[in-house]
């Protein structure tokens, strides 16, 4: 299959096509090929993995969050990657009843309601996984993997079994002497995979893997000397990002179907990409401090700076790697007509942590439509914007402030708690991606850098 870490194997034998049982003892990860899983015993050094620790429990009155159960971060092993980067996460997502994990020495899903392993793929032998698309669109998902020197395959799977359902090779860059191993950007669209690697941009299908189109710099711009920034997709719009003549740059709406161009919009200032695709909103440049809203052709309808109307936020990636570099994952929530963002974290008095709070830009204007009152002294993490509001992590502090669940009010930012959970839990959601279901709260961190878990379930 696809990812990061090299495994040593001695034996395989073939299992059916169905996610085996969560094992007993230490775990060993499952390898995908073609039919379905085949088990795989590691040598001496052991795996990436094992089982979960079982914590506690709930609480009846539905507002004590406690810890279910987590998942240990691997052991450290020869990947590829950076020592400190050797258990970075790439994604991770619910499906079904199982929390999914992509890793640089494959993907996991524990169970959530007892903490078993329902399936694990590990990267193949002299592999890892080097990046992953972060939604998942009809069940499936779409990662790429490659060697300690390039990253160079994709490879769709089904996100409730594991099993592989197609793998591709793509143009990618090699790495050269201590140079950071390049991964490509990789969206969702829809029913398509758009990727863009160096200079070229292609289009597979999702279902089975088929490459659809191609196209670089020269069909897309031709005559303006232009190169490929950044490319994101979402829904049924790729949206590439190019630096051109100069300080200049262009904007292009493309059909992820087709790789046809829809629309086209010159940049006074080269920008550094895309912050979202729906809505559309562009980042600023090294030479321009400058977000713009945009509309369905890609023209500005508002812009903003940083800071914006007397607040400044954070858009910096959770994501940072030292081995890869990649496309960046930056906070944010968005709806058709604001923009939601964590502010600056500031250092709390006497405290060795930060706190900030989230401010909402009306995209129709640029201004600030507020910022949320109500937080206790930590870093706030968003999770989803639903019908009921804006949903989000207060970190806490293992040491002396416990985390919570709380929904922010729409309208005007006011803070209302709905769980609290315990002080173990706390600083394990900073840097994370942390997801909710019917008040089970999942934290799976980036990186292993003030987290002592790799995944922590709270009920």
């Amino acid at each position: 299959m696809t990812y990061q870490h090299q495994h040593q194997y001695q034996q395989q034998h073939r299992q059916p096509a169905y996610p085996p049982a969560a094992p007993r003892r230490r775990g060993r990860l499952a390898l995908l090929v073609a039919g379905g899983l085949v088990a795989v015993l590691a040598v001496a050094a052991g795996t990436a993995y094992g089982v979960s620790r079982l914590v506690g429990g709930g609480d009846e009155d539905g507002r004590t969050l406690r810890a279910a159960w987590v998942l240990d971060f691997p052991e450290r092993q020869r990947n590829g990657l950076k020592t400190f980067d050797g258990q970075d996460m790439f994604g991770a997502w619910l499906v079904g009843d199982a929390v999914v994990r992509a890793q640089p020495d494959g993907v996991i899903a524990y169970r959530l309601g007892d903490g078993g392993q329902a399936w694990g793929v590990p990267a193949p032998q002299g592999s890892s996984l080097c990046g992953a698309a972060q939604t998942l669109a009809g069940g499936r998902g779409v990662v790429a993997l490659g060697s300690a020197d390039s990253c160079d395959t994709l490879v769709g799977f089904d996100a409730a079994t594991g099993a592989r359902a197609w793998q591709a090779a793509f143009p990618a860059a090699r790495r050269e002497g201590r140079d950071t191993l390049a991964a490509p950007d990789l969206s969702v669209a829809g029913g398509q995979v758009v990727v863009r690697a160096d200079q070229r941009v292609l289009g597979y299908s999702l279902a089975d893997g088929r490459r659809l189109w191609r196209s670089d710099a020269d069909r897309l711009l031709p005559g303006r000397d232009c190169r490929l920034a950044d490319t994101r997709a979402a829904g049924d719009l790729a949206v590439v990002t190019a630096r051109c003549d100069g300080d200049r740059g262009a904007l292009l709406g493309l059909d992820p179907a087709t790789g046809k161009v829809r629309w086209q919009q010159r940049l006074p200032t080269a920008s550094a990409g895309v912050l979202s695709v729906d809505p559309l909103v562009s980042l600023p440049g090294l030479n321009d401090a400058t977000f713009a809203a945009r509309d369905a052709a890609g023209r500005p309808r508002a812009t903003f700076g940083n800071p914006v109307d007397g607040t400044r936020f954070s858009d910096l990636p959770v994501n940072r790697s030292n081995s890869v570099e990649g496309p960046a994952v930056r906070p944010y929530l968005a709806d058709a007509d604001t923009l939601y963002l964590p502010t600056e974290a500031a250092n709390v008095a006497g405290k060795a942590r930060q706190a900030n709070q989230v401010v909402a830009i009306d995209l129709a204007t640029g201004k600030r439509r507020w910022v949320s009152a109500g937080h206790t002294d930590s870093e706030v993490e968003l999770i989803r914007l639903d019908e009921a509001g804006l949903l989000a992590w207060e970190v806490g502090d293992r040491r002396d402030l416990a985390p919570r669940l709380v929904r922010v009010d729409r309208a005007s930012g006011t803070v209302s708690v709905l769980a609290e959970g315990p002080r173990s839990a706390g600083t394990e959601g900073s840097d994370a991606t942390v997801l909710e279901r019917d008040g089970t709260v999942v934290l799976v961190p980036w990186k292993h850098v003030g987290a002592d878990a790799a995944i922590t379930v709270l009920r």
